[in-house]
This record gives C-alpha cells, sequence and structure tokens, in this order.
C-alpha cells in the first residue's frame, strides 16, 4: 500500500504536496478527497487524523503526518533517490543548516502576507463574505518591503533555496498562485528578478499538472 493524502487537489496545502510527489517521480499513491463543504474535516473520524480539522493528512501504512511543508519533507527524504533532488544530503550539516533557514524565510517572510491577502481575496469571498479593506492595506504593507529583500536576494541566486530548484521553491508555489488569481500578480512581475524566479519554478511540468487536475 502506497502513501494516501487526504485532502483537494485545489487547495493550496494539498497542491503543494502534490507538486512534491510528481518530482520525485512518485506514482504509488493515492489521494482521498477531503469534501470541505460537506465539512468532512470536521467530522470525528477526520479529527482523529488531524486534530486542528485542517487538510492535508499524510498516511504511510501507520505512520500519519499533518502539516504541508512537513508531509512535503518526509515524501522528499523517503524518496530521495529518485526524481529530482530536493533536500540537500542528510550528511551534509550546512546544506541542511542552510535549507533550515530558507524554509523559514519562506514561511515567515512570504507565506504570512500572501495567505491572509488570498484568504481575504479568494476564500472569503467563496465563503460568501467580503474581503476587509483594512486588513489587505496591513498585509499589503508588511509586504512590500519584504518583496523589496526577495529581489534583492534573487538578484543573486537563481532560485529561492540557491541556485538549484529545491523543495523550497515547492514550498512557494501554491501561494504566490494565489496571488496572480488574487488579482495581485504585478507584486510578482513588477520585480523583475522575482518574476525571472516565478516564470522558471511555475513553468515546471509538475506544477503545470498540478493546476491541471481537476
Amino acid at each position: 500500500m502506497g502513501i494516501v493524502i487526504y485532502g483537494a487537489s485545489k487547495a493550496t496545502c494539498t497542491q503543494r504536496i502534490l507538486a512534491t510527489l510528481i518530482e520525485k517521480g512518485v506514482t504509488d499513491y493515492e489521494l482521498k478527497t477531503i469534501n470541505l463543504r460537506a465539512k468532512e474535516h470536521k467530522q470525528p473520524e477526520y479529527l482523529k487524523k488531524q486534530p486542528f480539522g485542517v487538510i492535508p493528512v499524510l498516511e504511510d501504512g501507520d505512520f500519519l503526518l499533518h502539516e504541508s511543508r512537513a508531509i512535503c519533507y518526509y515524501i522528499a527524504s523517503k524518496y530521495a533517490d529518485q526524481g529530482v533532488k530536493l533536500l540537500p544530503d542528510p550528511t551534509d550539516l550546512k546544506g541542511n543548516a542552510t535549507f533550515q533557514k530558507w524554509a523559514s524565510v519562506e514561511k515567515d517572510n512570504w507565506d504570512n502576507y500572501a495567505s491572509p491577502i488570498a484568504f481575504e481575496k479568494i476564500f472569503k469571498v467563496f465563503r460568501g463574505g467580503s474581503p476587509d479593506p483594512k486588513l489587505l492595506e496591513h498585509y499589503e504593507a508588511g509586504f512590500l518591503p519584504k518583496l523589496d529583500v526577495f529581489e534583492g536576494i534573487l538578484s543573486k541566486q537563481q532560485y529561492m533555496g540557491g541556485d538549484e530548484f529545491s523543495l523550497i521553491d515547492v514550498y512557494y508555489l501554491p501561494y504566490t498562485q494565489k496571488l496572480f488569481e488574487a488579482g495581485y500578480g504585478h507584486f510578482i512581475t513588477d520585480r523583475p528578478h522575482i518574476k525571472a524566479w516565478w516564470d522558471r519554478v511555475s513553468a515546471r511540468e509538475s506544477w503545470q499538472k498540478v493546476l491541471a487536475l481537476p
């Protein structure tokens, strides 16, 4: 029995995992769709797997894991010898410390702004609400100076984790895509080095396959 992913193909954090599976050439897995509209993620049986009641969850035999970045890391480690190399070698102390640095950068300085913008402009509207202009202004104001720092970083390296594509770049994919869907694509395209990076990573076959999923 291969890996089972509980999630939804159009959900951002599930997309992060699916892109990782494709990059690693993993085909022996099953995506069990959780119906968010029906609140299947809040049902007692699912809460046994994910006590916070959100998706996704990985099940590998008797091993359960939630949090999408942890799941991606697990997949990239388990299938280290196949597909695209996404992680430093396990014995590379400095490489792994650098990986963790860039992983923290993504969460603290990109996701913490892109995610709430996407929530206000897309997910809240999907649920019948309206965006909060003051919240959007707050996150925009916080994100813009961070983007200028990212522009400087990407003027010196090709990818978010260095000069080679890695799992760090996979972490960025879903919510950067959502910036375009939310009407914030200019945050990317107005900065030539960020735009060049995005053009490279978003054109990857793995991400195009994820976006094409029903």
